[in-house]
């Protein structure tokens, strides 16, 4: 039986890179890290997890649309 992967799991790997590197510098970014390793679906994240995570993983929000936020697209894999 295979693991069911976290949110952490699928992020992209330049978000989840820069996400690592913000974790070393930033307490914040450490407990976004584990809020994202403790859940499976995108839904399950607040809106202050997400702002969260467009801040420490260094991702432009001004060139996501509608779906990157429901549904995670351009964030994790697919």
């Amino acid at each position: 039986m295979s693991k069911m992967k976290t949110v952490y799991d699928k992020l992209l790997p330049d978000v989840k890179k820069q996400l690592q590197a913000s974790a070393r510098k930033y307490g914040s970014a450490k407990r976004l890290k584990y809020i994202l390793m403790s859940k499976t679906m995108w839904n399950e994240l607040t809106i202050e997890d997400m702002k969260d995570l467009l801040t420490f993983g260094d991702v432009t929000s001004y060139k996501l649309d509608w779906q990157s936020f429901m549904y995670g697209e351009n964030i994790l894999e697919k």
